[in-house]
């Protein structure tokens, strides 16, 4: 365990310093910020705000802070606790450290993904020992130990662990919760424990939605594990466990929203249809029309079946394929105990969930991570029990541990080559990213803190970003110019700051106006009263307009329809 603890802090250095961590890339990108800033307003606020907001969000609630649309409590929970912990300065012998800036309290951020990035691996690495313990004890000590071991270091050397251990993201807390479900599940501690499972899924289901999707199928397959007379109640158990620590939070939504599910990103499914993009649904200030009935589900559809290949591919690329069908044949061909088979037929039924899910709304491999690690856990255990059964008859001692062996490196082979090409990755992107480097971005926000009185909102594409560093509230960008007006009816904001490394990188619908943006107060649809532009030391552009006087809305004028080009999003 010290072994893989300390290797694991050495992958995390790498890739940190790969990506120039607070420096050419910032600690706080755009998912860090969102839930950073929700944190130190519930540290600073005593309530469950946020001081960033996506246009779409101020037809409901205008005004700053702004209720919570987008993010899930529980990482902002978390890390507001860590903040209250953490001192603002530290004492030194002839000197005093200042730990009260946000440049200072963002390193803060990662203590909680880089704990679950370590615990990941150092509980699937105990979990594997307690699992052979129980159902293999004849493999011995070492050969548990190395099993152990290797299960480890391969999910440490995995580039997406290193990558959300380095960044404010929800996918590692989430994806070791799920995993630690799994082993209950495979362990029989679930029905044993129905409550407290179903109190572990509703602490998993604070940092990700997906958990509302999931828990039932946990319920189900504790219920199945358990023993017929208690199946009823445990199922009943889990589920009212679920759903303790969450009430509140759904309370919570009921009261700002109307409506305890709602969600925000509930619209991200008609990302790629008819044309809409994240963008277009989420950057004006009025909810989207979307299709309904029977029409919708059909549309749907269609863009699953577009986009389910592609996943798939991803899905199955190097080992990958050989660790789900090991564990789909070691179930069919082998007479496992009860709990494990249901705990590995819920692990393959969860990544098909996890594939179908991801198909249907932003079709990112981030969100296949929480539902590829267990499969992958499990896929490399089955493939190790399988070793003895293939072709058909018994091996000899000898090749079952040459082929234990060769698996082995097979499976650290691949993940020390996934690493190596994520580093590399995190080198090019560290310098090609569309976020300027953090010195840009604090002389950006001094220049707003010097100019934008503090509780008057702005509107820029640096969104939570900038709203950190500032201390200001911030809009995230209308969609096009010509949105202005329509979001500044809902709350006056009298600064837009465009911050892109060059036109080519800005959105296309702001080609225009910063193509030629000193002819931008020309224009009489843009109520562009002055236009300033410098570029930084990264080679960034800064386009900082200051807007006219509100213009009255006439009654019964109509909104400009908007044509959104089916490639808006692949040109982003």
């Amino acid at each position: 365990m010290l072994m893989l603890a300390l290797l694991g802090m050495g992958l995390w250095s790498l890739h940190a310093r790969a990506w120039d961590l607070g420096r050419s890339s910032p600690v706080m990108g755009y998912d860090a910020a969102q839930y950073a800033l929700a944190a130190r307003t519930l540290v600073e606020e005593s309530s469950l705000a946020t001081t960033f907001a996506l246009p779409v969000e101020l037809a409901r609630h205008p005004q700053p802070p702004w209720p919570l649309a987008v993010v899930q409590p529980g990482l902002v929970l978390v890390e507001a606790a860590i903040d209250g912990i953490a001192p603002q300065r530290i004492p030194l012998p002839g000197r005093t450290i200042d730990l009260s800036t946000p440049r200072a309290r963002e390193w803060l951020i990662l203590v909680l993904p880089f704990v679950c990035y370590l615990g990941l691996a150092l509980f699937a690495a105990r979990f594997t020992s307690r699992l052979l313990e129980r159902y293999a004890p004849d493999l011995g000590r070492v050969t548990i130990a190395l099993a152990s071991f290797v299960v480890g270091l391969v999910l440490l050397l995995d580039p997406e662990a290193q990558h959300f251990s380095t960044g404010g993201f929800t996918e590692l807390p989430y994806t070791l919760g799920v995993v630690v479900a799994v082993a209950a599940l495979a362990l029989k501690r679930a029905p044993q424990h129905p409550l407290a499972f179903g109190i572990l899924l509703g602490v998993t289901g604070a940092f990700r939605a997906n958990m509302l999707w999931t828990a039932p199928l946990f319920a189900v397959a504790a219920a199945l594990i358990a023993d017929p007379p208690r199946r009823a109640r445990v199922l009943v158990m889990v589920l009212a466990g679920f759903a303790l620590p969450l009430a509140p939070w759904w309370f919570y939504k009921w009261r700002a929203f109307g409506d305890p599910g709602w969600d925000l990103t509930r619209y991200v499914v008609w990302d790629g249809v008819e044309g809409r993009t994240w963008f277009s649904l989420f950057h004006r200030p009025e909810p989207p029309q979307v299709p309904t009935g029977l029409a919708s589900l059909g549309l749907l559809a269609h863009k699953i079946v577009r986009t389910l290949p592609t996943l798939l591919l991803a899905f199955a690329t190097g080992p990958r394929a050989l660790w789900a069908g090991a564990l789909l044949v070691w179930l069919c061909v082998t007479r496992p105990p009860r709990p494990l088979a249901i705990a590995a037929g819920f692990v393959l039924v969860h990544a098909v969930m996890g594939v179908l899910t991801t198909a249907v709304s932003i079709p990112w491999l981030r969100y296949l991570f929480p539902s590829r690690i267990p499969l992958e856990i499990a896929g490399l255990l089955a493939t190790g029990a399988l070793v003895a059964r293939f072709p058909g008859a018994p091996l000899g001692p000898g090749a079952v541990r040459v082929l234990r062996i060769a698996v082995a490196v097979l499976a650290i082979s691949w993940a020390g080559l996934q690493t190596r090409r994520g580093l590399d990755e995190a080198r090019a992107g560290a310098n090609a990213r569309g976020l300027p480097s953090t010195l840009t971005i604090l002389q950006i926000a001094r220049l707003v803190v010097a100019e934008v009185p503090r509780g008057e909102p702005l509107m820029s594409n640096l969104g939570p970003t900038l709203s950190w560093y500032a201390r200001r509230p911030v809009i995230h960008l209308a969609f096009t110019p010509q949105d202005l007006d329509d979001c500044r009816e809902q709350v006056e904001f009298r600064h837009v700051v465009l911050v892109f490394r060059s036109t080519g990188h800005a959105w296309p619908e702001w080609h225009e106006l910063l193509s030629a943006p000193d002819r931008a107060p020309a224009n009489a649809d843009w109520n562009i009263r002055r236009v300033r532009e410098f570029a930084t030391e990264d080679e960034f552009r800064v386009v900082w307009l200051e807007l006219g006087a509100p213009r009255p809305r006439l009654a019964g004028r109509p909104r400009p329809a908007h044509l959104v080009p089916a490639e808006s999003f692949s040109a982003r």
